[in-house]
């Protein structure tokens, strides 16, 4: 429960030092695991009924067939939601692609249009800024309206026990 901005220093040395500046993975990394992924899973682990998990047990399943097989299809919703979010998050992050990307072709579309709409300053073309604005919000209303059914059940879901 660190906030993001103590943790861009520790960021970038390990990534530094394994060689993910300036790449795709560098900016990805921070988001792979967060506090918030492993909170809400744990959250949707606690509703599959314990009775489910004994009765597998019981008729020889193992460990890792029980987690695929009946586990993992319960907390669907909770995983897509997870996966959806973790996207947004990463989509938009301004800051941390900033530091981590040195050179214009790896930039993300938040720190590239910002760069783009203050490079001419005074005289940017905004139609231009907004068009690319616009473009970018693009991928995140398809996946909204692909995964649409999943987020609501994922959301419906998360008050029960």
């Amino acid at each position: 429960m660190v906030p993001t901005e103590m943790l861009i220093i520790p960021w970038y040395l390990l990534g530094n030092s394994v060689g993910w500046v300036d790449n795709y993975i560098g900016v990805l990394f921070p988001t792979f695991i967060t506090a918030f992924g492993i909170f809400l899973m744990k959250q949707f682990m606690e509703i599959v009924p314990q009775d489910l998990l004994d009765a597998a047990r019981i008729d020889g399943m193992g460990e890792f067939g029980i987690w695929f097989t009946i586990v993992l299809p319960q907390v669907r919703a909770a995983i897509v939601t997870l996966c959806l979010l973790t996207f947004l998050n990463s989509w938009n992050a301004y800051i941390w692609p900033l530091i981590v990307t040195m050179t214009p072709e790896n930039y993300t579309i938040p720190v590239g249009l910002a760069f783009f709409s203050s490079e001419t300053s005074t005289n940017s073309n905004w139609v231009q800024v907004m068009t690319g604005a616009w473009i970018s919000v693009l991928p995140l209303i398809l996946l909204f309206l692909i995964f649409q059914k999943h987020i609501i059940k994922g959301i419906a879901l998360s008050g029960m026990k």
